[in-house]
């Protein structure tokens, strides 16, 4: 977490570009093993100058260095050191999130230091547990500030003073954790991210999972398989995406042109056409992925997948792709999303209960929403919850939310939401139709949304799970970073403008399945198959189980009108169910 100096950093930078120029020699006459060693040396200098960086300063950095990670996971391929391939493949990813989740972990485990600290150390006047939890919130606060400063454009000004501030928060902060690591010294080694190594990562499997994660080359998309069988990754050639040879790329760029509204056939996203497009670009995805040869290399005790996408194949829904000419990913396994495999063993240690539910019902009062209050209706009618809180309408303030996300262990939101590709801090959860001001964004939930006993957050909203999905560092940088970083274990997000009336069916069944298993991505599975095998008389029966009774005469007469409309399998199109993802345990 330490800050180097400019004169160190200036340094290592000079460093890497003479390990550079070794590495080029090394190449040039065919000795890859010993420019793999350099590279190496590169990737070092490159960790020890972004640690403990803001992320646009890591961005800027990294972008410099982009090629070196493909060069080495390409090499290690070639040398057929996959182990180190899958290493180097998962220790790019999202560097930030991971240092900022292990500093907000490092934070809670020093709450339960207090004790013994406060016995032999006795701090100025403060609980030291309160002293560190005060100055990690204070230093999390002033980094999203100066963040959020870069992103706008800020004055050098401005910049300048929001920086120094950050700066002596996060001294203040490194402070403190020395004083406690007299205590427990491995407390200062949880705020760094170490490389995960294959033989650990595969400990940490259970015998029906597998991790599928995504990895560009400069000339391949490589798809590396960990099973907790196997000795070492697989990666076949067999399920290479060679990049000249589709139009993946392309397949994003439109898809993300349809998100924005700026590509579609109608202004309404919901027209026949919009929608069947989407199918095709899922199919047309499909085609490109080699998913047909990836059943062979699974055996049939494995019944979950660990997706860690990369770039833009986080804009994709791959638990929707066909594995086949009948099946589709989905349907035979379970699958959850996480940004790199150490959030995903950060996620799997946090121990939650789920039993105090906080819903967010439709801030705006948008008339059209009236699938929402349904929706919520059916979710807090759940015998898990032993207590259940409700915030409409202008209940559901910015204050009011912030203070009781403290406590509750499920975060449901239902309403409007807006994903900004200018400026993703921007990106919104809509409280006010009337005031930017009052909108939950992600520069607000970075700041100041503190989750400590969140299990689950769902947002029910269009385009929540969208994520800044072209940069070269491929920080993950969308609303469930915010909950992740809040403290949230897992966070349901959509990847594009969904349909309420679906929504509210799917997200009922999801909240009905974790009654039965304790697994959200199995209960995510069983809830999508539901939906998209689902009969129009089957839906109404359904809905006639909701608790209504708030919904007012109007509002109940124009929900059956809707549910009269539905006609034999009326959300089997994955525009309707493969639109939510689950991130996280």
């Amino acid at each position: 977490m330490t800050k180097n100096s400019p004169k160190d950093d200036l340094k290592l930078l000079l460093k890497a570009a003479r390990e550079k120029e070794t590495v080029a020699k090394y190449l040039s006459i065919h000795h890859p093993e010993k420019a793999k060693f350099h590279y190496h040396q590169i990737i070092a200098c490159l960790d020890t100058i972004q640690e403990g960086q803001d992320i646009f300063t890591r961005r800027s950095l990294i972008n410099s260095y982009s090629d070196v990670y493909q060069r080495i996971v390409a090499i290690c391929i070639e040398t057929q050191d996959f182990s180190n391939a899958s290493l180097y493949a998962s220790y790019s990813k999202n560097r930030y999130l991971v240092e900022r989740l292990l500093l907000k972990d490092a934070n809670s485990t020093s709450i339960v230091l207090a004790k013994p600290y406060n016995s032999s150390k006795n701090l100025a006047t403060a609980k030291p547990n309160n002293k560190i939890e005060q100055a990690y919130l204070q230093e999390k606060k002033a980094l999203q500030l100066y963040t959020y400063q870069i992103s706008s454009q800020a004055n050098q000004q401005l910049l300048a003073e929001s920086q120094k501030k950050w700066l002596q928060a996060k001294k203040d902060l490194e402070n403190l954790y020395i004083k406690a690591s007299e205590i427990e010294p491995e407390l200062k080694k949880q705020t760094k991210a170490y490389p995960i190594d294959f033989a650990e990562v595969k400990s940490l499997l259970t015998l029906d999972t597998a991790i599928l994660e995504f990895f560009f080359t400069e000339t391949v998309l490589v798809l590396i398989l960990i099973l907790p069988t196997e000795d070492k990754p697989i990666i076949s050639e067999k399920l290479y995406v060679k990049l000249q040879e589709v139009y993946l790329e392309n397949i994003a760029k439109n898809w993300i042109l349809e998100l924005t509204g700026k590509n579609q056939v109608k202004s309404n996203h919901e027209s026949n056409e919009n929608i069947d497009n989407l199918a095709l670009k899922i199919n047309e995805i499909s085609k490109c992925f080699n998913f047909n040869y990836l059943l062979s290399f699974l055996n049939t005790s494995i019944q979950h997948l660990i997706i860690i996408p990369h770039n833009y194949i986080h804009l994709f829904p791959v638990h929707a792709l066909w594995i086949n000419d009948n099946e589709r990913l989905i349907e035979r396994f379970s699958v959850s999303y996480f940004p790199s495999i150490h959030v995903w063993n950060i996620c799997k240690k946090l121990q939650r209960k789920r039993k105090l539910l906080l819903t967010v019902e439709n801030p705006t009062q948008d008339k059209d929403l009236i699938f929402a209050k349904a929706e919520v209706a059916s979710i807090t009618q759940r015998q898990g919850f032993t207590e259940s809180k409700l915030l409409s309408g202008q209940q559901a303030s910015k204050a009011e939310i912030l203070s009781c996300a403290t406590h509750h262990n499920c975060f449901h939101f239902s309403g409007h939401a807006e994903y900004n590709f200018e400026n993703p801090f921007d990106s919104y959860l809509m409280l006010s139709s009337d005031s930017d001001i009052e909108n939950l964004t992600l520069n607000t939930i970075l700041a100041d949304m503190h989750m400590p006993k969140a299990d689950l957050v769902t947002l029910s909203a269009c385009c929540t799970g969208v994520v800044d999905a072209f940069q070269a560092t491929d920080e993950y940088l969308g609303l469930p970073t915010g909950f992740l970083l809040a403290g949230a274990k897992a966070v349901v997000s959509s990847l594009w403008k969904v349909n309420s009336i679906a929504t509210a069916f799917l997200l009922d069944e999801f909240y009905r399945q974790l009654e039965e298993v304790e697994n959200k991505t199995v209960a995510l599975q069983q809830a999508q198959n539901w939906l998209r095998r689902c009969s129009a008389d089957d839906l109404r029966e359904r809905a006639n189980t909701w608790n209504l009774a708030k919904l007012e005469p109007k509002e109940q007469f124009r929900l059956e009108r809707a549910l009269k409309r539905l006609e034999d399998i009326p959300f089997e199109n994955p525009y309707y169910w493969a639109a939510f993802i689950l991130t996280g345990c």
